[in-house]
């Protein structure tokens, strides 16, 4: 079953998962990892732009709802802030899957 467009909702707003994503996405663009295409706004804050601009995206990613969902059923009040229920390795995941990797220079 496909995640709900609720709990899709919860990760995209939440403060947790936002500064998160905004720590995985700048560390990649400093590696050098992904390029997320901005012409007009400077690193690192072009991955805290794309983090923002792409939020309902990421937070849909497979997986994502149902465990936001099992986290808050067995009693996790702040799923974003736990690195059990989406790891950094999905971030991770997510980030390098939908920001693509730069051609070689």
């Amino acid at each position: 079953m496909a995640d709900s467009y609720y709990s899709i909702s919860l990760i995209a707003a939440d403060p947790n998962m936002i500064e998160r994503l905004n720590a995985a996405a700048t560390q990649q663009q400093h590696l050098g990892s992904v390029d997320f295409g901005y012409t007009n706004t400077a690193a690192p804050y072009s991955a805290q732009a794309w983090v923002n601009d792409y939020r309902y995206v990421w937070a849909s990613s497979p997986g994502w709802g149902a465990a936001w969902d099992s986290a808050l059923a067995g009693g996790i009040p702040e799923p974003g802030k736990d690195p059990g229920v989406i790891t950094d390795g999905m971030i991770l995941a997510t980030i390098q899957a939908l920001a693509g990797v730069p051609a070689a220079a």
